[in-house]
């Protein structure tokens, strides 16, 4: 049995971009007069459930208060100015780059899940568009594209589907808890990859292998172990 697919769980699988994502939600929120400031605590504990509107409906529900703004026009605000802070070219995360290279002369297929939605992932595409050298993601989900978001594993279920192979091979780079969880319940192997959001959250992972750089070898050996496990 041959690997033939990596699927990337997220855009902090790609790049480091949770500090824009943060800066966006706080210029939505004195865009529309609402006198609210996540700090990088406040948001990185919103994010571990899950993402977009969601993160504003839990936090008015914690303060007890109204949203004086629709959920979804505070997000639809967020996801412009976060497309527009991604103007520039923004860094892969370590070891990003040689594995797109590295699926790419293999011949492997490369999907991308994201609870983002279509405007922030085209952005952050285009800002990496140099630095991947022109790969792109045979299949992409997102947010949009799905009933249920991480860690519920519809989203992994539909990329596996649309990339047409097994789940037996496939490998999952996982940046959260929240995808790994998913990816798990969808019965595929995962390389944890922990970013800023997870990193202070290790034991969210429980014993999936962690890496801080990606490898082809690191990815190769996850996907190997996976399968040992789903065989027990």
């Amino acid at each position: 049995m041959t690997l033939e697919a990596v699927l990337f769980g997220g855009l902090g699988s790609l790049s480091e971009c949770a500090e824009l994502d943060r800066r966006a939600w706080n210029q939505s929120f004195h865009a529309h007069g609402i006198n609210w400031t996540w700090s990088w605590d406040t948001y990185a504990e919103l994010m571990r459930a899950g993402g977009d509107e969601q993160l504003v409906t839990r936090y008015a529900e914690h303060l007890k208060q109204e949203l004086p703004v629709p959920a979804e026009v505070l997000d639809l605000s967020h996801q412009r100015i976060f497309s527009s802070l991604v103007q520039h070219d923004v860094p892969l995360r370590p070891g990003v780059a040689r594995v797109l290279n590295w699926s790419a002369r293999a011949g492997l297929s490369l999907g991308l899940v994201s609870r983002s939605g279509a405007a922030p992932v085209r952005a952050l595409l285009q800002a990496t568009a140099r630095q991947r050298a022109g790969i792109a993601f045979d299949v992409a989900i997102l947010r949009d594209d799905v009933a249920h978001l991480a860690p519920h594993p519809e989203a992994m279920e539909r990329a596996v589907a649309e990339l047409g192979v097994g789940r037996e091979r496939v490998v999952v780079v996982a940046d959260t808890a929240a995808t790994a969880q998913a990816a798990q319940d969808a019965g595929l192997p995962i390389l944890g990859f922990p970013g800023q959001l997870a990193a202070l959250e290790p034991a969210d992972f429980g014993s999936l292998p962690l890496v801080k750089v990606l490898t082809p070898e690191a990815l190769t050996g996850a996907w190997r172990g996976g399968l040992a496990t789903a065989a027990q």
